[in-house]
């Protein structure tokens, strides 16, 4: 679903405006941290980052994550595919991020209701990234699309943010895939069903 070439893409079409919240990068960082070791992540990640402090409720280049994820990519010792390191990033980043008031709040809209999970999920990605659009529609009492557009995480890392909101929040195990629609992986459909 995501490739080494779609990630350089997106790397190099991220501007100094497209940024993220600090608590979905640490949530992807620890993760990373965790999967692959401590120590070598925080060696690339000060190489992309420099020694910062990450803060949750402050601002921080995607690139900073794309770019770690990149160089985990690039390590041979591990053998990782992109998919697999974009995965992992979504799915701890969407855990982070449903520990704060952002979270909390998408929590109680979608509690034990999938479809308003994912009617109010366009929203609560403008509050934790300052980039791309998202577009919802109800395709069936058990099922929506959400139509991404100029989104940099990705389609893997999309995907795996749905099914574990659906999981932790509707507590329900929902078939999430995505259909790509251009060869950056920012343009993609997002199409669940439970």
């Amino acid at each position: 679903m995501d490739s080494k070439e779609m990630l350089d893409k997106r790397i190099v079409l991220a501007t100094s405006t497209d940024n993220m919240l600090g608590m979905v990068l640490d949530g992807a960082l620890t993760h990373l941290g965790q999967a692959y070791g401590v120590a070598k992540v925080n060696t690339i990640r000060t190489q992309v980052m420099g020694d910062k402090t990450i803060r949750s409720f402050f601002w921080y280049p995607v690139t900073s994550l794309l770019k770690v994820a990149r160089r985990l990519v690039d390590d041979p010792s591990l053998g990782l595919t992109c998919d697999e390191v974009m995965t992992g990033c979504g799915q701890h980043a969407f855990s982070s991020l449903l520990e704060s008031p952002v979270g909390k709040m998408l929590a109680r809209f979608g509690q034990g209701n999938p479809q308003a999970l994912v009617a109010n999920g366009p929203y609560a990605y403008t509050l934790a990234v300052s980039f791309g659009e998202r577009e919802y529609s109800k395709t069936g009492e058990r099922s929506a699309d959400v139509v991404f557009t100029r989104d940099l995480f990705g389609p893997a890392f999309t995907v795996a943010v749905y099914k574990v909101a659906y999981k932790l929040v509707s507590n329900v195990d929902a078939t999430v895939t995505a259909t790509i629609s251009n060869d950056a992986g920012t343009d993609f459909t997002v199409h669940s069903r439970w």
